[in-house]
């Protein structure tokens, strides 16, 4: 090591060193504090959740509103249809006899309280 470097390494270790002392006068919460930022996070995952279950069930409501409307209706009671609903959009699926009961069972499910939406994936039997 020459003289030029001894002093240019002495101030890099001398600032190194204050900056490590730096992070040590930071004020650590209290055990209360951490208690209460805990009790916060796990609070608002409570509640995300709950939000989730609720749009679970709120989709399982629409579902079987559907289901029951179909098989109730005089024109497509017996049809081979699926119905899922995520979020509020239901999806239709299945085979009809026809584009006429296809679009009957679209009309219903969009016709549903809480639907947002509707993909009709419902396919028309050939004819034969």
């Amino acid at each position: 090591m020459n003289h030029r470097t001894a002093p240019i390494l002495l101030m890099t270790a001398i600032a190194a060193t204050g900056l490590g002392l730096a992070g040590c006068h930071q004020k650590q919460p209290s055990p209360g504090q951490q208690m209460k930022q805990g009790a916060d996070q796990m609070g608002a995952g409570a509640v995300k959740a709950a939000s989730q279950a609720g749009q679970v069930i709120a989709d399982s409501a629409i579902t079987s509103k559907i289901k029951a409307q179909l098989a109730a209706d005089d024109i497509l009671s017996g049809s081979d249809i699926h119905v899922v609903t995520k979020n509020g959009i239901v999806t239709l699926s299945g085979t009809v006899k026809n584009k006429s009961l296809r679009e009957r069972a679209e009309q219903i499910a969009s016709g549903t309280d809480g639907v947002k939406g509707v993909t009709n994936d419902i396919e028309v039997a050939p004819q034969g």
